[in-house]
């Protein structure tokens, strides 16, 4: 049953599903946040450096940013397609969510890993 929702046949329970799937690893990252943050208790600036210094901190960080900017992209793409009605319009507003996305991106990246771009 659950496979022929996901078929083309339902184009909307994909994005649908997309963002609960988003939204609970989301939740599981932020307990464990919780729980890691209340396990060491930082209580200055270099503790706070320490609790993400590891890397499957940051890339389990990177991972819930990618969660969260895939889970609004979703949410303001459907919210695009019912209240926009005119094409042009919409089109220049996913433009421009799609570009603060990627930037949104981009920055994660850079905060994480110090990248150069």
């Amino acid at each position: 049953m659950l496979f022929e929702l996901l078929t083309a046949k339902y184009p909307g329970m994909r994005r649908w599903l997309t963002q609960r799937l988003c939204a609970l690893s989301m939740a599981v990252v932020l307990l464990l946040l919780w729980l890691r943050v209340m396990w060491l208790s930082p209580q200055n600036f270099s503790e706070w450096q320490a609790l993400f210094a590891p890397l499957w901190w940051r890339l389990l960080t990177l991972w819930f940013f990618a969660c969260m900017l895939l889970h609004a992209w979703l949410g303001v793409r459907d919210v695009l397609r019912d209240y926009v009605p005119h094409l042009g319009i919409r089109a220049v507003l996913q433009w421009l969510v799609n570009i603060a996305v990627w930037g949104n991106a981009l920055a994660v990246l850079w905060i994480l890993f110090g990248m150069d771009f």
